[in-house]
């Protein structure tokens, strides 16, 4: 998107605490966000994962923080890596029965997703099903903060929380959920086991990637999206070796906060349509599924003019920076017509994943032929609206059948 182009753009973002030890001020930002309400001792909902925080020593670590700054607590550890409307409404009535004035959510997406929609029913009542089923918030959020434990998904800076319906089975946003506060110490992220780095680090990277190219893009989303892409691409195949290295965790934070600010005002693609139904209809990863969809869907919308620019700038970019050289299937020399340099960029995506362990086809995660009918009926939604190139049955069952 150039300068000399008709720039219009909407762009909303929380306010963003960055960078390391920042974690050590979260009872100090409370204070300051609750001062107005006069509160003598706030009342805080952790809301957090299972064991993971725990067993790294940050949980004990935040508790000290905010029991310091006499800030109680009321722990709500049962967010689950598939947020679901009894957990979620659960969380609301605690919340609700023991007055809470500020609800904090630390770890990964799903944690945080839970965090956001208990923070809406709070304040505006009812259950989480009104709000799948249509309903709007008409009254501000209880204040929230969002801290995450991974570099991936983005959900401290958007506005929508994700959630499965437990009567339907299917996953779907309620909106209009944005955080006071995003609070991001890469510090947090040095105990994420390579799995997660490499599921969590794949997904901010197809989310930059799709926000690059997707319908909804704008001045704003495209420069955040591409400083993104120049920060993951290069330093996903590296942290992935390196986990203990703070340098490589900032910047893989980094990049994903940039990603995820691009893709909260830009959308996404067909990638992530897809996504959400196999991540429940198999119980895959969400980082490993959108990994290994992303060059597919690549190829498909690379039909486009503008979408094969695009690609080939990425496909510059890690020229440049010199990735995985001596690795993979991508060739070594550089093409010098658009076409080529848009596909050499998907196989250098290609060697990235399939270094950080993502398999390049649906069959190695169990999935084939007889599943895509039901996986297309149930892809729809934002991010398949705002897919550069338009889709229909025909054309994702392709998609499917190209990557199987």
């Amino acid at each position: 998107m150039e300068l000399n182009d008709n720039i219009t753009f909407d762009f909303v973002t929380p306010r963003i605490v960055f960078g390391r030890g920042k974690i050590k001020d979260l009872g100090t930002e409370i204070l300051k966000m609750l001062k107005p309400q006069k509160i003598e001792r706030p009342r805080s909902l952790l809301v957090t994962g299972g064991s993971s925080l725990k067993k790294t020593g940050n949980l004990n670590k935040i508790e000290k923080i905010l029991t310091e700054k006499n800030i109680s607590i009321v722990s709500y550890q049962k967010a689950i890596r598939e947020p679901d409307t009894q957990i979620i409404n659960q969380g609301t009535q605690i919340a609700i029965e023991k007055s809470c004035d500020i609800i904090i959510g630390i770890g990964g997406g799903s944690v945080m997703d839970t965090a956001k929609a208990i923070a809406g029913l709070t304040t505006n009542g009812g259950m989480v099903e009104d709000y799948l089923a249509g309903k709007e918030f008409f009254h501000p959020t209880l204040p929230f903060i969002l801290i995450p434990t991974t570099s991936g998904t983005g959900s401290e800076v958007t506005n929508n929380s994700v959630i499965k319906n437990q009567k339907t089975g299917l996953k779907k946003s309620i909106r209009g959920l944005w955080a006071n506060i995003a609070l991001l110490d890469p510090e947090l992220t040095l105990s994420l086991p390579k799995n997660f780095t490499a599921y969590s680090g794949a997904d901010a990277l197809v989310q930059a990637i799709e926000s690059l190219v997707s319908k909804s893009k704008n001045f704003i989303s495209d420069y955040f999206a591409k400083k993104s892409i120049e920060l993951l691409g290069k330093n996903l195949p590296i942290v992935n070796d390196e986990l203990s290295n703070i340098t490589l965790r900032e910047k893989m934070m980094l990049g994903s906060l940039m990603g995820a600010i691009s893709f909260a005002n830009g959308k996404l693609g067909a990638v992530h349509g897809f996504a959400h139904p196999i991540g429940i209809q198999h119980d895959i990863a969400h980082g490993l599924i959108c990994g290994l969809l992303l060059p597919h869907v690549m190829r498909y919308n690379m039909e486009l003019e503008s979408v094969m620019k695009d690609y080939a700038w990425i496909g510059k970019l890690f020229h440049c920076q010199g990735i995985l050289l001596d690795y993979g299937f991508c060739p070594k020399k550089f093409p010098e017509d658009l076409k080529s340099q848009a596909n050499w960029a998907i196989l250098k995506i290609e060697d990235i994943f399939q270094y950080i362990g993502i398999p390049h086809h649906l069959s190695e995660v169990g999935i084939h032929e007889m599943h895509f009918n039901e996986i297309v009926k149930h892809t729809t939604g934002s991010s398949l609206a705002n897919n550069p190139r338009d889709t229909n049955k025909e054309k994702l069952l392709q998609i499917l059948k190209n990557a199987l």
